[in-house]
């Protein structure tokens, strides 16, 4: 059996701009393996500053060794930091159009003669000349920085552009956005970051949130967005017809159901996926009365209507709930939305707790140990709510329950 000796990477970038990457082992080995390989792209943009190292992309991944099949402690790539959009994974890099980048750290997990499932460690450093900021899990270093990486890895700035900050949260926004969505970023973020650590309290780190854009030769236009604990990102490139068609309310949307996500803690970790509806109803609906209060736009209202047509239009056909989500995954945020507005009107009448005052009730029994999902929440929310609210929500996914009429009579009572 292969074993993987430990192996580090180390990332620069130069005063000129051009980007490269050291890997280095703790002895000698054959060949090294890449964690995750999607494509072979590596291959046509990472060029080794040594001769005599080869590629090989095969049904396993993507890996290097030296083509005389002696060993070697050490390789050197120099990379191409253009946007390149990869299966099933985030880009490697994505630039801003003042040269800064957002790095993907998840791109340079690599492993001894091979990966295994078990290894989920990786050590690496990353070098930028002044004036460069890196900005690394929520906080602002210079010239260098080294850390250990786990799972997925994490995005990771590199670049002179001004940081956006306060206690709460560190963004970094491209000078080529819209300006309305600039303005959005700059003076709206702030205040949603303090709305959620004021009703769901502080996270006790920074989230760190980016937006960038990047200009294309070859006629190619989209956008990616994603997030990772404790991040939210979105790269736009192309044309400048794609980012003027943004809308920049849905996107603040956006980018405040992920931001919902993060204040829901442990609770959003729900592992049945029937049962979503939980954390992305309840994401919607947090992110619609942050939108309220900061924009006051009644978007919250339109979104609600909105949600109510989508959902039992979804149901009108099968109203079991279970078969429905299993085809169509929108409906935990369309229904879940209606479900979470039906809890907060409940809460509210009976003026004792909030929705984000359950919520972190239930979050905090996960994070002592309780499972995650509908029944922890109802066991939570139950003192509050009347039985037959408790019952028809047990029953959600029951293959003999009608969710279309339950949620139609849930519309009814909020309308």
């Amino acid at each position: 059996m292969a074993v993987a000796y430990n192996i580090s990477a180390k990332l620069e970038k130069k005063q000129n701009g051009n980007w490269f990457v050291t890997f280095v082992s703790e002895k000698p080995i054959k060949r090294l393996v890449f964690k995750s390989s999607p494509d072979n792209s590596r291959s046509k943009r990472w060029v080794s500053t040594s001769k005599g190292y080869r590629f090989e992309f095969d049904g396993e991944g993507e890996s290097v060794y030296r083509r005389d099949g002696s060993a070697f402690t050490e390789v050197t790539f120099h990379l191409t930091p253009t946007y390149t959009a990869l299966p099933k994974e985030y880009a490697p890099f994505s630039p801003f159009s003042d040269g800064g980048y957002l790095l993907h750290t998840g791109r340079f997990f690599a492993c001894a003669e091979s990966c295994q499932s078990s290894l989920n460690q990786w050590h690496l450093s990353i070098a930028a000349p002044e004036p460069d900021n890196i900005i690394l899990h929520g906080k602002i270093y210079q010239e260098s920085v080294e850390w250990e990486a786990f799972d997925e890895g994490s995005k990771v700035y590199i670049g002179s552009g001004e940081p956006i900050q306060s206690d709460h949260f560190v963004s970094v926004i491209d000078e080529r956005l819209p300006e309305k969505l600039k303005h959005q970023m700059s003076i709206q973020l702030p205040k949603l970051m303090n709305f959620f650590a004021d009703k769901m309290g502080a996270l006790g780190y920074r989230p760190a949130l980016f937006a960038s854009y990047s200009s294309t030769d070859d006629g190619r236009a989209g956008h990616q967005g994603g997030t990772l604990p404790g991040q939210i990102f979105m790269h736009w490139y192309g044309e400048g017809a794609v980012i003027e068609a943004i809308d920049v309310d849905e996107l603040f949307w956006l980018f405040s159901h992920e931001v919902a996500h993060l204040y829901q803690r442990e609770g959003a970790d729900v592992s049945d996926t029937a049962e979503s509806w939980l954390h992305e109803g309840a994401a919607d609906y947090f992110a619609g009365l942050a939108f309220e209060s900061i924009i006051s736009k009644g978007f919250l209202s339109q979104k609600i209507k909105q949600a109510e047509k989508n959902c039992l239009a979804s149901l009108e056909g099968n109203p079991v709930y279970v078969d429905v989500s299993r085809k169509n995954p929108r409906v935990h945020y369309e229904c879940g939305m209606l479900i979470m507005n039906a809890i907060d009107k409940r809460l509210k009448a009976q003026g004792s707790l909030s929705v984000y005052n359950v919520w972190n009730l239930y979050s905090s029994k996960v994070s002592a140990g309780a499972p995650a999902g509908v029944d922890q929440f109802l066991f939570t929310a139950k003192p509050y709510l009347s039985p037959e609210m408790v019952k028809n929500l047990k029953l959600l996914n029951n293959p003999e329950f009608s969710a279309f009429d339950f949620i139609s009579e849930l519309a009814a009572e909020s309308n």
